[in-house]
């Protein structure tokens, strides 16, 4: 079953309307913008926010047992508790503080900091000082993209036991802040496959699910069409639900809600999944599917053939490139500065503890500053979960396809 939501994406689309979330990625001319002394800025960071109580009941004892007490005390702060998690990594130091964490971003306030994307642990509704913490972005002025199965705020049960006012009341408050963006999940339509996917309290994930869409249709989330404030999750796509994804990605664009396409994290409990990405069949359908979305993209007047062919195709079917490698970077719980969460692989570690350096420096000193303003990064899956023929495959069926009308 499908959220209640009317499209409202006009029949001749405006001129320079894009598909992407504000605050995810950056256009060319942003990323060429440098501080007085000429460093090239931090546009974004993706980062960890752990609940003060989980980051307290964690590091109190001996490193050894770091691992065992994250896993232990998870179900506190998560009510979803996801087989392929990504963020379920090794644990290598004591995790970060609320303090800790907004000292690492008054650095980067320094540094040309706009945006950051909160990737756990858990869910961020459940956390105890959500306001708190969206009340610093607010002041702050930097965007905040929350990733989200969404439960929290379309199930009055769940709302009330983590935040104590009904589901409408939380979604309206969250929204309110002009600096939060929204990436709920939503890997397919069928609800008896959704609440498979997901474990969920509510008892019927797909419902509250649905319905946490609607109410953020509500509050306004997608009602700009130049400044997207919603996206979609279809991620991971994988053999489960990639017969699906196409559907949910046309519903998406007509109701001006980018859809995020892409496989499995190569990350903490993803890497389960990595050896399913590897079968021809699975590469055929993901290279089918990129291709079905930007032919219909163009049939659409979304974009077209030239602009594909000079931004690339993304790693993210549809929507703008990612260029977080070359503006950013992320910082795990326990501190570990990588790349990008896409990858936990070693050549992806940019330092070992962020409270052991200054943020300059870590920023300045690595392969991702190195990379230059580059506008589309492609990913660090390629080559693990995404094919590395994908871009090239994609890009010449759409011409192929074109080629037909």
């Amino acid at each position: 079953m499908k959220p209640d939501v009317k499209p409202i994406l006009p029949r001749e689309v405006p001129e320079n309307y894009r598909l992407g979330v504000d605050g995810w990625s950056f256009p060319k001319g942003k990323l060429m913008e440098k501080l007085a002394d000429g460093t090239r800025k931090l546009l974004t960071l993706d980062i960890s926010i752990s609940p003060d109580s989980f980051v307290e009941a964690v590091n109190t004892g001996n490193l050894k047992g770091l691992q065992d007490r994250v896993n232990h005390f998870y179900n506190q702060i998560c009510p979803n508790n996801c087989t392929g998690c990504f963020e379920k990594g090794d644990i290598k130091h004591n995790l970060l503080s609320w303090e800790e964490v907004k000292k690492v971003l008054n650095e980067a306030r320094g540094l040309g900091l706009e945006s950051v994307k909160f990737l756990g642990p858990g869910e961020i509704f459940t956390n105890p000082n959500l306001f708190g913490i969206l009340d610093y972005f607010q002041e702050n002025k930097i965007k905040i993209g929350i990733f989200t199965k969404g439960e929290t705020l379309g199930d009055d049960k769940l709302s009330r036991r983590y935040q104590q006012m009904s589901s409408e009341e939380l979604t309206r408050k969250v929204c309110n802040y002009d600096v939060t963006r929204i990436l709920i999940d939503c890997r397919t339509f069928d609800a008896r496959k959704t609440n498979m996917l997901v474990h969920s309290l509510s008892g019927d994930y797909s419902r509250a699910r649905n319905h946490a869409i609607e109410l953020l249709v509500e509050n306004g989330m997608n009602s700009d069409l130049f400044c997207q404030r919603m996206s979609l999750q279809t991620n991971p796509v994988t053999l489960e639900n990639i017969g699906d994804v196409l559907e949910i990605f046309i519903w998406g664009v007509e109701r001006n809600m980018p859809v995020c396409v892409t496989p499995t994290m190569v990350s903490g409990k993803g890497r389960n999944f990595v050896s399913e990405t590897k079968g021809s069949e699975f590469q055929k359908e993901l290279i089918g599917l990129y291709s079905d979305i930007y032919v219909h993209l163009i049939k659409r007047g979304i974009m077209n053939l030239n602009q594909l062919e000079q931004e690339g195709v993304s790693s993210y079917a549809g929507i703008m490139p990612c260029n977080q490698l070359s503006c950013g970077m992320y910082i795990r719980k326990d501190g570990v500065v990588q790349c990008c969460p896409g990858n936990d692989g070693e050549p992806f570690t940019l330092f070992e503890d962020v409270r052991k350096k200054n943020l300059r420096e870590i920023w300045t000193q690595s392969k991702n500053y190195a990379l230059g303003p580059l506008f589309n990064n492609r990913c660090v899956k390629d080559g693990y979960s995404i094919p590395v023929q994908l871009y090239d495959e994609v890009l010449a069926n759409v011409k192929k396809e074109l080629k037909k009308l």
